[in-house]
């Protein structure tokens, strides 16, 4: 039957199939939570005595990247706000209905700089919605404040001052890039093959950087390799990061809901109900990693700094166990500091990332102790430091690094674990040295960011629609 000329008019092209209705993966309230990510069981045995079988680990979406921007909007234009708002809402949800929201499709976050809040909306609005530390010494800060340095990072780290980070994530390389080119630069474009040119938002945004890397079984072995990165040879097959070990343990992730602002108590006064509910902290790092220093060291001991010197899997085990028994709290590491002279990374951040006791969280759910409720979406780059950078210059040279997302639920939680890693008074204490301080010394910082990472319902331009 032919449509007729009102029908045509009316009739959504767009959805003549609707691809993304074979995957039914409800959309969490967060944004930081990934709908459709499978998991696989890897052997290991549990040093903790667990009866569990097997370590689950998450398979990650294999492609990633960031966009950052600043943008163009006149500050103080309300109306000009809360259009963009619209505009950017309508991009994402058009992306939504043409991609499955799962890493068969795209999966996207939105998160924004404390320079979003500071220069387009009022000093009390931002004050009454974004959540404020309840930290013992940090009470009443906001939970999202300006990055700051950290002993052992170079004198030439940037501090950046972007107002949003856009991080896109898929199993097909080619959904990142048609929609990367969709919504940020102008000309023809092509979402799932069907022209989308009313996706375009590039308008209001001035591209400051785009960085891209892969999270991958065996992949950075592989992409090392084939870019003639030293030390690249030495990185196990299998390995999901340059430094050869698997990085997303279950485990060792918050699962659900647990890494937003309010879900568990004590480190912000974010409630249920409030506005900025399942949202989070979003911590954000270029780091690039000395590879061959790395390898130089025998098995064990980059399994002892990566974990702790307790450990003593052999080589072809890539995912150690972590699950909450293995949970290590300051006593054994200051212990382990005393005993062995060295310090694991994974102990020096647990503490801090997990529950030290049973805990109930705003929801009325019981975590054990040793549950992880901070979020981690790292992901491997050959970046140097960026794809591509507006403010600084990039080398075409390829570096092995990682580009870091850390997820949780305030600022000062970040900058509590980020201290740890270099734990300057626990290498005192215990003259331990550097090299012996986790995995930090094989470690160079070149930019970090915070952002406030909101829930999927006011990722656009949070708070614009109550001006």
């Amino acid at each position: 039957m032919a449509l007729t000329g009102k029908e045509q008019e009316t009739f959504d092209w767009g959805r003549v199939v609707d691809y993304s209705a074979r995957y039914s993966h409800p959309r969490p309230q967060t944004q930081y939570e990934l709908p459709g990510v499978t998991e696989e069981v890897h052997q290991a045995p549990c040093p903790a005595g667990g009866t569990h079988a097997g370590v689950p680990v998450a398979v990650v979406p294999l492609w990633h990247a960031m966009v950052t921007a600043r943008l163009t909007v006149p500050p103080g234009d309300n109306q000009a706000l809360r259009d963009a708002q619209r505009r950017l809402e309508a991009a994402l949800a058009q992306v939504e209905e043409l991609y499955p929201t799962s890493p068969a499709g795209i999966l996207a976050q939105v998160a924004w700089g404390l320079p979003y809040f500071q220069r387009y909306l009022p000093k009390a609005l931002v004050s009454e919605h974004i959540p404020k530390s309840t930290r013992p010494g940090r009470e009443g800060e906001p939970a999202l404040v300006e990055a700051v340095r950290f002993p052992r990072d170079p004198e030439d780290l940037v501090i950046e001052h972007n107002d949003v980070c856009f991080h896109f994530k898929s199993d097909f390389k080619g959904h990142i890039d048609d929609v990367v080119q969709a919504l940020f630069y102008p000309g023809p474009s092509n979402l799932n093959g069907i022209g989308s040119p009313g996706v375009f938002i590039g308008d209001l945004f001035t591209v400051t950087s785009v960085r891209r890397g892969f999270a991958g079984r065996g992949m950075p072995r592989r992409v090392g390799m084939s870019l003639g990165i030293p030390g690249a040879d030495k990185i196990p097959q299998g390995a999901m990061l340059f430094m050869g070990f698997t990085s997303s343990h279950v485990h060792g992730l918050a699962a659900g809901n647990l890494a937003s602002y309010e879900t568990v108590p004590g480190w912000t006064d974010a409630t249920p109900t409030s506005y900025m509910a399942g949202g989070a902290n979003m911590h954000v790092s270029h780091i690039a990693i000395e590879l061959g220093r790395w390898y130089a060291l025998a098995h064990p001991d980059r399994l002892h700094r990566m974990f702790h010197p307790r450990r003593n899997e052999p080589e072809e085990v890539l995912s150690p166990d972590q699950c909450p028994a293995t949970s290590t709290f300051q006593a054994q590491r200051d212990e382990d500091a005393s005993h062995f002279g060295l310090v694991g990374h994974n102990e020096q951040m647990q503490f801090l990332s997990r529950t030290e006791t049973e805990t109930t969280t705003a929801y009325g759910q019981k975590l054990p102790r040793g549950t992880t409720f901070f979020l981690r979406q790292d992901f491997d780059t050959v970046d140097n430091p960026f794809a591509f950078s507006a403010d600084g210059p990039v080398s075409p040279l390829p570096r092995a690094g990682v580009h870091f997302i850390g997820i949780g639920p305030s600022a000062q939680q970040f900058e509590l674990m980020r201290r740890e890693m270099d734990s300057p008074g626990l290498a005192e204490k215990y003259h331990i040295p550097d090299e012996n301080v986790g995995f930090t010394d094989f470690l160079v910082n070149t930019h970090r960011q915070n952002y406030c990472l909101p829930p999927r319902a006011h990722r656009s331009f949070p708070l614009a629609e109550l001006l």
